[in-house]
């Protein structure tokens, strides 16, 4: 009898054994497939982490590559392979590029103006301004190299878009992307519009703006009375008032908060533009450079080149004693010289003597030594004109020093245009400001010289009066 007592114990102990065993087990089991799970978590989390630094590393490459060299071959930065146990494909292409090749123009240009599309977000830094817009297409896959025995391998596919935006410098009341500059009352009024620095922004007084102020340093303040106010882009009309340096402890905190978007430094976000950075040399004493402007690659980038030869004397039928000018690129097909010889009667009724093309250079009446390269946009054939570069030289090819660019015709424009030269620049009444005034074409004024206005018929006596 105590023997079957003791029998029945051991089979009630080892019962109980095999079912703690079973319990165990399902345990393990359950514990095991919660590893996997996290483990598959994990994965997919590092494939997602993988999937943002292969973007922000294309996106990084190309905004160095559009910065140094104005363009980038996208195909040159589509790779796949192995990366850190992981299988990485990205591709990238950008719309309305034939070989794959994005480029960045230097210039507004006349081929297509309704490209440059305003920027509707008033939150955008840039919002309100016009621009020219390339969305680029970007596929990055993403998958372990390592084989996962419980669970199907996890391939993570993203397909984001990285916009290029190529915003002309005459979007902008003030635009430097090379030196600090100083908002004093002396040259602007209380209203500054869109102002950029690379460098630093100094306030000398009490201005406001519609736009966002943006400096790649710091935006600084010359005493305790100075202040930027910049209205809020809810459109209510209310504003925020700066002024405090930029570098002090309180304006990161308040960057983020109350001045969101209005104020921006380099500590806010990552700043940098060009046109090109290759244009701005450092080393003066290269060739071509002036003042810090490479002006050898401003010239290639230009589309039409007009040269002075005050070598080359020319009786126009008018009678005016002129210099002859060798003009190539887009006017006149791949070589023209003007003034042409027109035929007796040709000149359009009522313009009297006024120069008919646009081009011409002469001596100055006060200054004969000086030569004068005057370029009438109102005259036929400028509409055409996009980019143009304009010097004088002698026999040999040498740049004159003594020499000076009048601009004509220039108070209406029919479409963007850039002017360059080494030269100081006059212009003759009013630039771009006829029009409606929230579409007025893109140009620019480009020169290590001087810059200066003067009365519409300033070198009458040299060309004719309008």
């Amino acid at each position: 009898m105590k023997r079957n007592n003791s029998g029945s114990v051991l089979v009630y102990v080892l019962v109980l054994v095999v079912i703690a065993g079973i319990i165990g087990a399902s345990y393990l089991a359950f514990v095991d497939s919660q590893r996997t799970m996290t483990a598959r978590n994990l994965n997919q989390d590092g494939l997602r982490i993988s999937t943002e630094q292969a973007l922000l590393s294309l996106e990084s490459m190309i905004r160095n590559d559009l910065l140094t060299n104005g363009e980038v071959d996208l195909a040159r930065l589509n790779h796949s392979g192995p990366v850190a146990g992981l299988s990485l494909s990205l591709s990238s292409t950008a719309d309305g590029t034939s070989n794959n090749v994005l480029r960045v123009q230097p210039f507004a240009d006349t081929d297509d103006p309704g490209q440059y599309i305003p920027l509707p977000d008033k939150k955008d830094l840039f919002g309100q301004s016009y621009a020219r817009q390339t969305t680029i297409d970007v596929n990055i896959t993403v998958k372990s190299t390592v084989p996962n025995v419980r669970l199907q391998d996890l391939t993570v596919t993203d397909q984001p878009q990285i916009a290029v935006r190529e915003i002309p410098v005459s979007q902008f009341t003030i635009f430097s992307a090379a030196n600090s500059f100083t908002l004093t009352p002396a040259v602007l009024s209380q209203d500054i519009g869109r102002v950029f620095s690379k460098s630093t922004i100094s306030v000398s007084g009490s201005f406001s703006s519609e736009f966002p102020i943006v400096a790649g340093q710091n935006v600084a303040f010359t005493d305790g009375k100075d202040s930027l106010q910049v209205k809020d882009p809810s459109g209510n009309n209310a504003s925020i008032q700066l002024s405090n340096d930029t570098q002090s402890s309180d304006f990161l905190a308040d960057a983020r908060t109350s001045l969101d978007t209005r104020i921006v430094t380099s500590s806010v976000l990552p700043i940098d533009s060009a046109p090109l950075n290759s244009v701005y040399e450092t080393n003066n004493s290269s060739q071509g450079a002036s003042n810090g402007l490479n002006l050898s690659l401003l010239q290639e980038q230009c589309n039409t080149l007009a040269v002075a030869r005050p070598d080359k004397p020319i009786t126009t039928p008018n009678g005016q004693k002129e210099c002859w000018v060798q003009v190539g690129g887009s006017v006149g097909g791949a070589s023209l010289a003007y003034p042409m010889a027109a035929k007796a009667g040709s000149q359009s009724e009522g313009t009297g003597n006024r120069q008919i093309f646009p081009f011409a250079a002469a001596q100055s009446k006060q200054d004969p030594s000086q030569t004068i390269l005057a370029l009438d946009l109102s005259a036929p054939g400028a509409q055409q004109l996009s980019s143009i570069y304009l010097v004088v030289q002698d026999a040999a090819g040498n740049t004159l020093t003594n020499a000076v660019i009048l601009i004509r015709g220039a108070a209406k424009l029919t479409g963007p245009v850039s002017i360059v030269s080494p030269y100081p620049i006059i212009v003759a009444g009013n630039f771009n400001t006829l029009g409606d005034p929230n579409n007025l074409p893109a140009a620019s004024i480009i020169t290590p010289a001087n810059l200066q206005t003067v009365a519409a018929d300033w070198g009458s006596d040299v060309f004719g009066n309008y």
